[in-house]
Formats: C-alpha cells, sequence, structure tokens
C-alpha cells in the first residue's frame, strides 16, 4: 500500500501557474499529475503533494472529482471528501471555505494525439482500467463503455491514423467499437513485467495464447438488470446467451492458424473418452487452446447452450499435430436438479463440440448415456423452496437473509408467477403452507385452473428478513399436478409446503 509521504514541500500556488495533466476515467473521477509525472496525493495531514508514482491504497488519495460551482469549479477530493483550497503554506483539502478555480485547457488528449498520430509509422493505443481506480469491488459500472475520453482518444488516433492498434489492460470486458481496427490486444492486470509481455506479442517476438475467461457482450442492451440473478430466464453468460457476442467466452487469436480433425467419443463405464486432432496450419510456432463443450440434444428441462467440460493447452511449430485425449467422468454431464434437490444425469444424447472457443466449434460428435430419469417433485416430503422454480414471470430473485439463501418478489408495480412442474402430492394433501415476509397475498392454483389456496400479509413484518408462516386449507388433492404461485405486493416467499 502507498503511504502519503509528508517529507515533500506541499504543492504551491505559483504567479505563472503550474501545468498538470489531467486523466478523466470516467464516472466523474480524474487523477492529476505533475510535470515529474508524479500523482497529487493527500497525505495525513491534509496538504496535496505531488508525491505518488502510481494511485493506490485502501483508501486512494490520488483521486478528485470536478464540481461545477460558479464560473468555475471546485475540486473535491474523493479520499477525505473535502475541496482543496489554496493557503499561505501549500495546498491543501479542508471542510470549510472551498476554493473556485478556473479550469485552463493548454491542450487536449485528442488534439495531442491527432498532432503525433498523423506522423507515426503504427499507432498503439492503450486504454482500460486502473484497479485501485474503477476496478474495485465498491465501484459499479453503469456501461460496458470505455470512459469517454479513452473513445475521444482511440477515435483521434483511429482518424489520424488507420494503422491504429487497441491495447486493452482491464479487470472487466468493454464494449468496444473493433470495426475497422487491424488489431485488439487485451491483457489483465499482469504486474510488473506487463509493459514488456504486451510489447514482445506487438513485436511478434511472441504469439499471443491468452483466451477470455467471460463473454464481451457487444452493447449495454444484452445485459439484464444489475441484480438479475436468474442466469436460465435472462439467457445469461455463455451458457445461455443467444445475442451476437462481441468476443464469445473462449475466445482468443494468435499469429498462427490451427485445424481440428474429427473426433471420436465413446462410453468406456463411468467416463466417456474423447480424442480428436489439431494441426498448426501456420508460418509461426504458437499455443492453441482446444475446448470441448456439451449439449443435451433433447434435454427435458431447460439446459445450457453449450457448457465446457475440458480444455487444454498445447505448443505447435508450424506443421506438427498434437493427439488430444479426454476422459470426462459422467458426473461431468449431470445438472443440478432443482426438483429432486441434487445432480442428476439424465439420460438421451450428448453432442460432444470441440473449437477454438464457444462459438468457433470445429468438429462434433455425439454419444448417448445411460443416467436417471426425471421423476415428480415429492412435494409432500421435501415442500418447494420459491427460487427452485421450473418458469416464472415478473419475480426477481433476493437475498432470504443477509448471510445465505434465496427468496423470490415480485418485480416492483407487476404481479409475479412461478411454475413448479410435475409435482407429486401423493395420496392427498389438504393445506399450504407459505413461508414469507414483508407484505402482499400468495395464491396457490393447479395445472392452470382456478385459484386453490391464497394467503395474505396485511400488515408488514419487521424487515425483508422477518419470516413467518401463513396456512391456507382446501379439499384433498392428490396425484401429480403443476403448481402455480402468483405473487401480488412486496412480498418475499422464501418456501411452500404440503400436508394434511
Amino acid at each position: 500500500l502507498l503511504a502519503g509521504r509528508t517529507d515533500l514541500p506541499p504543492l504551491v500556488a505559483q504567479a505563472d501557474g503550474t501545468e498538470l495533466a489531467l486523466a478523466d476515467w470516467g464516472e466523474g473521477v480524474l487523477t492529476l499529475r505533475a510535470p515529474d509525472g508524479r500523482y497529487l496525493s493527500v497525505a495525513e495531514d491534509g496538504y496535496v503533494r505531488a508525491s505518488a508514482d502510481q494511485p493506490g491504497g485502501w483508501v486512494v488519495q490520488e483521486t478528485f472529482r470536478l464540481e461545477p460551482h460558479g464560473d468555475g469549479h471546485l475540486l473535491r477530493h474523493v479520499g477525505t471528501g473535502r475541496h482543496v483550497q489554496v493557503a499561505a503554506d501549500g495546498v491543501k483539502v479542508a471542510e470549510e471555505d472551498p476554493e473556485v478555480f478556473e479550469l485552463v485547457v493548454v491542450e487536449r488528449g485528442q488534439d495531442a494525439v491527432t498532432r503525433v498520430a498523423a506522423g507515426a509509422d503504427v499507432v498503439v493505443v492503450v486504454a482500460g482500467n486502473d484497479p485501485h481506480i474503477n476496478g474495485r469491488e465498491t465501484e459499479d459500472r453503469t456501461t460496458l463503455r470505455l470512459p469517454a475520453q479513452q473513445e475521444r482518444l482511440l477515435r483521434a488516433a483511429r482518424a489520424a491514423n488507420p494503422n491504429t492498434v487497441l491495447v486493452l489492460t482491464s479487470a472487466y470486458p468493454y464494449a468496444v467499437d473493433a470495426t475497422d481496427l487491424p488489431a485488439l490486444l487485451w491483457t489483465a492486470h499482469g504486474g510488473q513485467a506487463a509493459g514488456t509481455a504486451l510489447a514482445r506479442v506487438l513485436a511478434g517476438d511472441v504469439s499471443p495464447a491468452g483466451r477470455l475467461p467471460q463473454t464481451w457482450y457487444a452493447d449495454d442492451a444484452d445485459l439484464p438488470d444489475l441484480l438479475d440473478y436468474d442466469v436460465i430466464g435472462g439467457r445469461q453468460t455463455y451458457l445461455y446467451f443467444e445475442g451476437t457476442p462481441l468476443f464469445p467466452f473462449g475466445h482468443g487469436l494468435s499469429y498462427a492458424n490451427f485445424s481440428y480433425g474429427e473426433p471420436t467419443a465413446d462410453v468406456d463405464g463411468s467416463a466417456v473418452r474423447v480424442s480428436f486432432a489439431v494441426t498448426n496450419t501456420g508460418d509461426v510456432t504458437a499455443d492453441e487452446v482446444p475446448q470441448l463443450y456439451t449439449r443435451a440434444v433433447d434435454p427435458s428441462v431447460p439446459r445450457p447452450r453449450r457448457e465446457l467440460l475440458a480444455h487444454r493447452r498445447v505448443t505447435l511449430a508450424p506443421g506438427e499435430t498434437a493427439e488430444l485425449s479426454f476422459v470426462l467422468p459422467l458426473s461431468a454431464f449431470a445438472f443440478w436438479d432443482v426438483a429432486a434437490g441434487r445432480w442428476r444425469v439424465e439420460p438421451g444424447a450428448y453432442e460432444l463440440l470441440a473449437g477454438a472457443s464457444s462459438e468457433d466449434v470445429r468438429a462434433r460428435a455425439t454419444v448417448t448415456l445411460d443416467g436417471e430419469p426425471a421423476v415428480p417433485r415429492p412435494v409432500v416430503e421435501r415442500g418447494l423452496d420459491a427460487v427452485d422454480f421450473d418458469e416464472q414471470s415478473g419475480v426477481e430473485i433476493v437475498d432470504r437473509a443477509k448471510a445465505a439463501g434465496d427468496s423470490v418478489t415480485a418485480v416492483a408495480g407487476k404481479d409475479g408467477e412461478l411454475l413448479f412442474r410435475s409435482c407429486d402430492f401423493g395420496a392427498g394433501v389438504t393445506e399450504v403452507t407459505v413461508e414469507v415476509s414483508g407484505e402482499g397475498t400468495a395464491e396457490v392454483s393447479l395445472d392452470g385452473g382456478p385459484v386453490l389456496a391464497e394467503v395474505s400479509l396485511r400488515a408488514p413484518t419487521s424487515g425483508p428478513y422477518d419470516y413467518t408462516t401463513l396456512r391456507a386449507s382446501f379439499a384433498v388433492v392428490d396425484g401429480v399436478h403443476d403448481v402455480r404461485l402468483r405473487l401480488r405486493g412486496p412480498l418475499r416467499v422464501a418456501r411452500v409446503g404440503f400436508s394434511g
């Protein structure tokens, strides 16, 4: 962690002024650098000094915000929340008497880029995020786009010189305009040797070999609400996303090309064996990361479009072929069965997909697995956890308690509905119990029929985690039925039980 230095003199006002390099990190967060390259920072004594080699620390002391004020701006220090003022003994932060500054722009970043890029052979624009500034667990992004100032710099470089490549250093995906970019190179925050590594890749000394560990979406509209945790219903992640990503899960190019041979697959006892060949058809030695995915051909419940089973990194010289073999336990094909409350391998056909990413499938094979058929939900013995629905509309998943667990509630201003298929009531039940908090009404019906039972919480509980159990009786119900639970009002439902 970077401790605030007090051995350097504070910043002072000068008659001829001091030019500072202002970097806009987006969301109104700024850093300021002195001519010697050091960042302005605030130490424990409250004075502003050009003392930090880089932003850092548990509380970052190198970030500021400009706040319009009359004909000028106030400069607020983010770490302390105080405004910057000029005192006789130096620049400092204080709770009172904030200074009004005039912002004088000596040269804009995009103008400087235009000036130097036009005469360059190649332009490398480095963009992304700083993990101490906007890659922290306390900072939520409002968009997938690059910060507006970084986008302006990139546009200026591309307009001035078509030989512009983009290097992204970030802790998360961005929705960038990659149209007509000769190259885009991404790296996570790789440590003190990252600059050297990037230079070697850009120079062609080393072929890039990374693969994306997440989906890069093309637009904010591809994302669900920030607090939507229904991955299946919201068609989220590479498992369920049906749109066209900017870059898919597992994507990554190199300076070579690779071909894939047809796979062979067979079931051997408690495992599936898959083999295929990969050949470097390019002109340089490079790494390939063959990936093996699966999908259930005819599932009884919604299953992933494809799901990663295994991957392997291989280094191949030009013309070299690697024979790859994977041994997959049958448990790798299991899914969490909410009806049974455990993992289950469903019997049937499974397609095996070999390729260079989740969307770049090069070869396919199919195996048929013996598994465990689905059975009706034993609701008399197990009840129904509300979050274990088969389908939903107008509801969202929320926290059941501060420490653990899930509940569901209707989306604000809407009625919500949950569907639980194939519920076995055995010899018969005559009572329903609903564990709820908040305020509102829950209605139970079967097979799309009329309301079987209704429970209401007229007065709200003391808080969202204060649950109570409501009961309702009805005429005997037996056999197997689909259960629908309709929610009205800000009611949180954790669990439904049946007895009688």
